[in-house]
C-alpha cells in the first residue's frame, strides 16, 4: 500500500488509512506500508493515539518510509516503537533515502518472508 501523506495527518485521514490497511490485511494476509513523507508536517495527538489503538488488534507487515525529516523520522519512529510495544513485535520497519530503496527493502522483506502468512 503507497501512501503519500501531506500536511499532518488528521484522525480522519488516519482512519481513512488504517481501514485501508485492514482491508488490505483481511484480503491478503500481510500488509506492507510504503510512505512518502517529504510533505509531512506532523501527526497529532488523535491521530498517534488512533495508530496504537488500532495496533492493538491489527498487525501490520512492515513499512518503509522515505522523504522524511529528522522530526519526522523521530516522531515515526518513536510511534512505531510504540506499536510494537503494544503488541506488533514482529513489526519492522525501514527509512529509505528514496523510493526505490524503499521498493527494494520490501522486496528483500517479502523474500525473506515467502512463506504462506503467519509463518514469519
Amino acid at each position: 500500500m503507497h501512501l503519500q501523506i501531506c500536511g499532518s495527518l488528521d484522525r480522519e485521514q488516519a482512519r481513512q488509512m488504517l481501514d485501508r490497511v485492514g482491508q488490505v490485511l483481511q484480503e491478503m494476509g500481510r500488509a506492507y506500508l510504503l510512505a512518502d513523507l517529504t510533505q509531512l508536517d506532523g501527526i497529532p495527538h488523535d491521530s498517534r493515539r488512533a495508530i496504537g489503538e488500532w495496533a492493538k488488534t491489527h498487525h501490520a507487515t512492515a513499512a518503509a518510509l522515505y522523504g522524511a525529516n529528522f522530526a519526522m523520522r523521530t516522531v515515526t519512529s518513536l510511534l512505531f516503537q510504540a506499536v510494537r510495544l503494544i503488541g506488533n513485535k514482529h513489526f519492522e520497519l525501514e527509512f529509505a533515502r528514496d523510493e526505490a530503496a524503499a521498493r527494494r527493502w520490501i522486496d528483500a522483506h517479502r523474500a525473506r518472508r515467502s512463506g504462506p502468512p503467519g509463518d514469519g
